[in-house]
């Protein structure tokens, strides 16, 4: 039986990676809303670190409470077309996908204090930064566009060196591809991003072609395809 659990909210964030590779892994899901944005779960006092997602495998009990965890252990308990084919390929897209749980973590997840107007502890008390602080509104949106920027700057430049295509490892995509494309299609169309797309001239991808073109291919996939409409009516 493959089939979990899985706790988050109603935004893409780093769930829909977990959805995604379910899907291309015919993986069930079984998705469970936490507060403060539902009540099937209670992350403060159900989930070992406050935080979400978390899962739990219905065929052995299995909880994990970590975006990292989840995905590596789905991926390698359920091999399918995610599953790195050696331990070369698994330790570069290891790398890849830190790199987008930086760039998520930094860039993205900030962003949603602004997109929101959240001050309440919940929203920022886990965060790595607190982009509000200090200069206001105004500054953190350019201070965060100057590091989206930045960020894809040294990517798109490794990328380009190593010749990365179709996908960032190759010919076969990954689970590090898959978060790469959630990120990417969080900013181009879920509305809240709409600030970072102005404050790049609605081209906040122009200087990073590589990872667009990479972003675009995982777009293609046909299970990925069918869930592509949730980015257009996402909040972030």
């Amino acid at each position: 039986m493959k089939e979990i659990d899985l706790v988050y909210l109603p935004v893409i964030g780093r769930g829909e990676q977990i959805n995604l590779i379910c899907a291309m892994h015919d993986i069930k899901v079984n998705f469970l809303l936490s507060n403060p944005m539902g009540d099937d779960f209670d992350k403060d006092k159900e989930a070992p670190f406050g935080t979400i997602p978390w899962m739990k495998d219905r065929s052995n009990g299995l909880e994990l409470n970590d975006s990292m965890a989840i995905v590596q252990y789905l991926v390698a308990q359920y091999p399918g077309p995610l599953t790195p084919k050696s331990n070369e390929i698994a330790a570069r897209v290891g790398m890849y996908w830190a790199w987008v749980q930086d760039y998520y973590s930094f860039v993205l997840s900030p962003f949603h204090d602004i997109i929101t107007g959240h001050n309440e502890v919940f929203w920022r008390n886990l965060r790595l930064t607190d982009s509000l602080a200090g200069e206001g509104k105004e500054a953190a949106i350019a201070n965060l566009t100057t590091l989206h920027k930045n960020r894809l700057e040294f990517l798109e430049r490794h990328l380009v060196k190593v010749k990365a295509g179709p996908f960032l490892t190759g010919a076969e995509c990954s689970y590090a591809d898959i978060f790469l494309y959630t990120s990417v299609r969080t900013v181009e169309e879920t509305g809240g991003f709409g600030i970072l797309r102005d404050a790049c001239n609605g081209e906040p991808f122009a200087s990073a072609n590589t990872i667009s073109e990479i972003a675009n291919a995982v777009g293609e996939i046909d299970k990925v395809k069918a869930s592509a409409s949730k980015f257009a009516t996402s909040p972030i």
